[in-house]
C-alpha cells in the first residue's frame, strides 16, 4: 500500500485548508481517480461521511464524481446522523442519571468531539460512547447501568470494591435493545489490557480531573478534557496497539479538535504532562504525522520538544512505513516496546503481552477467574502470534 491517487484525494478531502501548490496536484490525479477504489478506502479510513461535503469543494468544476459514488457518501453521511442521533439520546438518559445522584462524568472521544469540535453529528461516526468515571465510583456506576437496562458482559468475577489498579482500567455495558449503544466506562487515561501498567502508574489521575472543563453533551451539563490532556489521550488512543494509526479518523480527530482549539490549548503543559505520563514518545508520532499529512497547526516548536533525543531502530521502521502509507493494526507495538527501557523491561513487556494476569484473562472471556486455565493462555498465544504474523505478512509485502 503507497500513496496512491486515491489516497492522496481523501488526504485532501480531510485537510481542512487546500494550499495553492495543491491545487495543481489536484488536477493531475482527477484523471486517474478510480472512485470505487475511493469509495472503499475512504470507509476503510473511518471519514467516509466526514469527507461527504468536502469532496465538492475540493473537485470542484474540475472532474465529475460519479452519482453512484455521491449516493454511497450521502447514505453513510445521513447514517452517521441517524445513528449518532440515537447514542445522543441515550447518552442524554444515562448523563441525567448520574447527574441525578452527583455523578462527575468525562465524556471522551467521539461523543465529546463530535459535539464540542465538529459541531455535526453527522461528521463523526461513532461505535460505542466512551465515558470517564472516578474509580471509587464504580460501584454507583454499576447499579446506574443496570437500573437503566444495561448489564456488563465483563464484570464476572469482579468485585468492584476492589478493582485491580493495574491492566484493567474499563469495564464496557450493554443492552439488551439493539438500538441502544454500548457505553465504554473508564477509571484511567489509558485503556489497553497489553501490559501498560507501568504508563497506568505514571498518570495521576487528579489531575486530569482538576483541569476538566464543563460542557453541554447531548443537552445535560457534564465534563470534557482540557485540550492539553485530550491531544494527549487522542494520541495514545490512536496507538493502541489495535489502531497503530490505521485509520485517518484518528489524524481527523486531532485536526480538527486543533482548530478548533487553536486558541486555548495550552501547548507549554500538553509538552511538560506528556513527559510526566511517559507518553511524550506517543503523543509525538500522531502529532507529527497530522502535521505531515493534513498540515496541522501544531507549531514547529512543540514537535521539536516532543521529538526524542534518538529514534531506535524498530520507532525508524515504524516512521519509515507509516510516512509510505503502510499503517495496519499491530504496528505500533514497536512503539509501546520502545517506552520500555533496557532488556528487562523490554523482556518483562513482551512476556506480559503473551501472559496477561488471570484477571485480564477473565475479564476479555466474560468469566470468573477461578475459571482461567491453561488453555485459555494457549489461546492467548495464538491470537498473539496470529497478530504477530499478520503484521509481518504486511511488512514483507510492503517492503520493497
Amino acid at each position: 500500500m503507497t500513496w496512491a491517487v486515491e489516497d492522496r484525494l481523501i488526504l485532501y478531502c480531510c485537510k481542512k485548508k487546500i494550499q495553492d501548490e495543491a491545487l495543481n496536484d489536484i488536477d493531475g490525479i482527477l484523471g486517474d481517480i478510480d472512485w470505487d477504489i475511493f469509495l472503499e478506502k475512504a470507509k476503510r479510513e473511518g471519514v467516509s461521511s466526514f469527507i461527504f461535503p468536502r469532496l465538492p469543494e475540493i473537485v470542484g468544476d474540475r472532474s465529475t464524481v460519479p452519482l453512484s459514488v455521491t449516493e454511497e457518501l450521502k447514505k453513510d453521511y445521513y447514517a452517521t446522523a441517524a445513528r449518532n442521533s440515537v447514542i445522543f439520546e441515550e447518552l442524554r438518559r444515562v448523563l441525567e442519571a448520574f447527574n441525578n445522584v452527583g455523578l462527575e462524568t468525562v465524556v471522551l472521544k467521539g461523543a465529546a468531539l463530535a459535539e464540542t469540535v465538529y459541531k455535526n453529528l453527522a461528521l463523526r461516526s461513532m461505535s460505542d460512547v466512551d465515558l470517564l468515571i472516578k474509580k471509587e465510583d464504580l460501584c454507583s456506576v454499576d447499579r446506574i447501568f443496570k437500573r437503566l437496562g444495561y448489564y456488563s458482559p465483563d464484570a464476572k468475577g469482579i468485585d468492584f470494591c476492589v478493582v485491580p489498579t493495574d491492566y484493567l482500567t474499563t469495564l464496557a455495558y450493554i443492552s439488551s435493545s439493539k438500538n441502544s449503544p454500548r457505553f465504554h466506562i473508564h477509571w484511567h487515561l489509558v485503556n489497553s489490557t497489553i501490559p501498560n501498567d507501568s504508563l497506568i502508574r505514571n498518570i495521576p489521575m487528579a489531575g486530569i480531573w482538576h483541569d476538566a472543563e464543563k460542557a453541554r453533551i447531548a443537552g445535560v451539563e457534564a465534563l470534557v478534557m482540557a485540550p492539553h490532556h485530550l491531544f494527549i489521550h487522542l494520541a495514545e488512543h490512536s496507538l493502541r496497539v489495535t489502531h497503530s494509526l490505521s485509520k485517518l479518523s484518528f489524524l481527523c480527530d486531532i485536526n480538527e479538535a486543533v482548530e478548533s482549539y487553536c486558541e486555548t490549548i495550552d501547548w507549554e503543559r500538553l509538552i511538560s504532562e506528556s513527559k510526566q505520563f511517559n507518553l511524550d514518545r506517543l503523543v509525538y508520532f500522531p502529532l507529527y504525522f497530522a502535521a505531515e499529512f493534513l498540515n496541522t497547526k501544531i507549531p514547529k516548536e512543540v514537535l521539536l520538544r516532543l521529538r526524542p533525543d534518538r529514534f531506535g531502530l524498530n520507532e525508524k521502521f515504524f516512521i519509515k512505513l507509516v510516512s509510505n502509507n503502510h499503517r495496519f493494526s499491530g504496528l505500533s507495538y514497536l512503539l509501546h516496546l520502545s517506552i520500555n527501557k533496557g532488556v528487562a523491561d523490554k523482556v518483562r513487556f513482551v512476556l506480559r503481552t503473551f501472559f496477561p494476569p488471570r484477571h485480564v484473562i477473565a475479564q476479555r472471556c466474560g468469566i470468573s477467574q477461578k475459571k482461567v486455565g491453561y488453555i485459555f493462555y494457549l489461546r492467548r498465544i495464538n491470537e498473539v502470534f496470529m497478530v504477530f504474523a499478520r503484521g509481518i505478512t504486511k511488512i514483507f509485502r510492503t517492503v520493497p
